[in-house]
């Protein structure tokens, strides 16, 4: 990992953001919102619209388990995409602590608006509007739930989630040997790392939903530089990525999780265990020593 920088907390993302969420609000009888025209007020400040019915009338039983497609937004920007979460492009959440999604049924999908102070996560304030957009897949027993979660292989998820996301982005670049994706955005004129040259490089770290979880700024002085040969300076995938590149050169690369902060994650917990990340690097210059 990059030990000179400390990641930054921007949106922060995971389940267990949205199991307290969920486990904090209560159900109650629906009415009518004037507030939000075409909504209902499921409970107090929380309203819904169902966009898309299902056409089987099931709901989930007290240990039944929801899977799901969400996608969290506001002031229009997205902070969380199920879609880039996991190889399945769903999450999964037990109906007792999902208890305001009961208003829906199997394949319903609708849009709840919840204020800031509902979710408590960083950077969105307790006045703010949040749009929460859920399509409910399949309702689960618990013994199908656990199944799945038995049978889940880590290392392939990891591939089919890479997969998805360079399908969605219609990337034409392949894996080379080490399972570096490498997407050229400016060819380099310069020169090319050394052993024991000074390298400057800007870079940003993200995860597959957009989420920034590390970046050295945008001046000069925030750049980030480092001696080429010696360790533990940059991730392995970085240094793969570099030792190819050019002064000048740009590139958005994609790195599996052996490449980038392993089966651990990352140590401040921004980055989930067994993670494929994107870095956009520019190397900004080489300095001989």
């Amino acid at each position: 990992m990059i030990h000179s920088l400390k990641e930054s907390n921007l949106f922060p993302i995971g389940h267990f953001k949205l199991a307290v969420l969920l486990i904090s609000i209560i159900f109650c009888d629906c009415k009518s919102s004037s507030k939000y025209p075409g909504y209902t007020e499921v409970e107090s400040g929380i309203f819904y619209q169902l966009h898309v019915p299902g056409d089987n009338g099931k709901k989930a039983g007290v240990s039944d388990y929801y899977e799901l497609r969400m996608q969290n937004k506001y002031a229009g920007t997205i902070f969380y995409d199920s879609d880039y979460e996991n190889s399945r492009g769903t999450l999964f959440m037990q109906s007792s602590s999902s208890k305001y999604l009961s208003v829906l049924e199997e394949g319903d999908s609708a849009t709840f608006l919840l204020s800031g102070a509902d979710l408590s996560l960083k950077n969105i304030p307790d006045t703010g509007l949040v749009e929460m957009n859920v399509k409910i897949v399949r309702i689960l027993t618990k013994e199908e739930y656990e199944k799945i979660q038995n049978l889940a292989d880590p290392d392939v998820n990891e591939q089919l989630l890479i997969q998805r996301y360079i399908e969605k982005n219609n990337f034409k670049t392949k894996p080379d040997s080490t399972g570096i994706y490498f997407i050229e955005q400016l060819i380099g004129k310069g020169a090319q790392p050394k052993l024991g040259n000074t390298l400057v490089v800007k870079y940003t770290g993200m995860l597959f939903n957009k989420h920034i979880f590390d970046s050295n700024g945008s001046t000069k002085d925030s750049y980030f530089s480092f001696t080429w040969g010696q360790s533990e300076q940059l991730i392995p995938g970085l240094i793969l990525a570099l030792s190819g590149m050019k002064v000048g050169g740009k590139a958005k690369i994609i790195l599996p999780s052996p490449l980038a902060f392993g089966a651990n994650g990352s140590t401040t917990g921004i980055v989930p265990p067994h993670t494929p990340v994107i870095y956009e690097v520019e190397l900004i210059s080489i300095e001989k020593n």
